[in-house]
């Protein structure tokens, strides 16, 4: 009985209060999150992953590390994280639209069935964050983008839609509308989403060349020609948007112009063989045009055998 009573003792002065263990989760939490604020990305992750170690219900610590393993490119570590995050705090807009992108953001280095599953769980996610806030722009507009990518259109432009409207004065949410608006043909819908788009954001080569794009398929060539030579003198190495202009300029009879943008998109595309290549030089040449060497791979030179004695 005494042996007893003195190994019970014994259990009894190394046993540790839980209490003790959310202490020290909360203080490597808030040691976590001063590293954070001081750039020490690698110290903080230390730390909050010692903070969930003594308390893996520890909600914050698990968000803030997700939020530091995605800043890494560590998608897999981020989406383990936000799910464990979610699962404590399942009121939290952010936490489920964070669990979303991480989920989209993993499958894009995934093959194509792998890749859909995880677009189903981002989806799946960031409903649940729009149920929680209805009116969150960002999400409606990830929300509405992925829905696209999938082949939802319907869904994808309630969504974006939805994000206009929440803010109307966000460039990018009009551009991915006027491409659900393009990929419905609803042309003149796209055209109104890319005219605003382009109006919000008049610098932005790639918001021009989409503008340029919906002039194009309206058969609107004066229009569509002024967006795109916009798109080249904002971006002059902007191959696309070459090519298309190239295009406008010969359907417009313009051909000196025309014989020029294609001789400009040769000039990018040296040393690249492809159809358009050729395409681009029959073009020209049509056009009475002659176009430039493109000297491409030089050959080595040939070796002159010895004069023999």
């Amino acid at each position: 009985m005494r042996l007893a009573r003195i190994l019970f003792a014994l259990g009894t002065l190394v046993a540790v209060p839980t209490a003790s263990f959310a202490e020290d989760a909360d203080a490597y939490y808030k040691q976590g999150l001063a590293y954070k604020q001081q750039g020490k990305s690698d110290e903080a992750i230390s730390a909050l992953e010692k903070a969930v170690a003594a308390n893996p219900k520890h909600g914050m610590a698990w968000s803030s590390l997700g939020n530091l393993y995605k800043a890494k490119g560590d998608n897999t570590k981020a989406v383990d994280a936000y799910e464990k995050a979610t699962a404590v705090i399942k009121k939290d807009k952010v936490l489920w639209s964070n669990l979303g992108m991480a989920y989209y953001r993993q499958g894009e280095k995934l093959d194509k069935d792998a890749k859909l599953r995880a677009m189903d769980k981002a989806i799946a996610a960031l409903e649940e964050g729009k149920r929680l806030a209805p009116a969150d722009a960002e999400i409606r507009a990830n929300l509405g983008t992925i829905k696209r990518q999938k082949g939802d259109l319907p869904g994808a432009i309630v969504e974006l839609e939805a994000a206009t409207k929440a803010k109307p004065d966000n460039a990018g949410y009009w551009t991915n509308l006027g491409v659900a608006y393009s990929k419905s043909k609803r042309v003149d819908d796209a055209i109104k989403a890319n005219e605003k788009a382009a109006g919000l954001s008049p610098n932005d080569a790639q918001v021009q060349f989409n503008l340029g794009v919906s002039y194009r398929v309206k058969d609107e060539l004066d229009k569509a020609i002024a967006v795109y030579e916009k798109a080249v003198g904002l971006q002059p190495d902007f191959k696309d948007a070459w090519w298309d202009l190239a295009q406008m300029y010969k359907k417009d009879r313009q051909n000196d112009k025309a014989i020029n943008a294609f001789q400009k998109w040769l000039d990018l595309n040296k040393g690249v063989d492809s159809a358009d290549k050729k395409d681009a030089e029959d073009a020209i040449s049509s056009m009475g045009g002659t176009t430039k060497k493109d000297p491409g791979k030089k050959a080595p030179p040939k070796k002159t055998p010895p004069k023999k004695k």
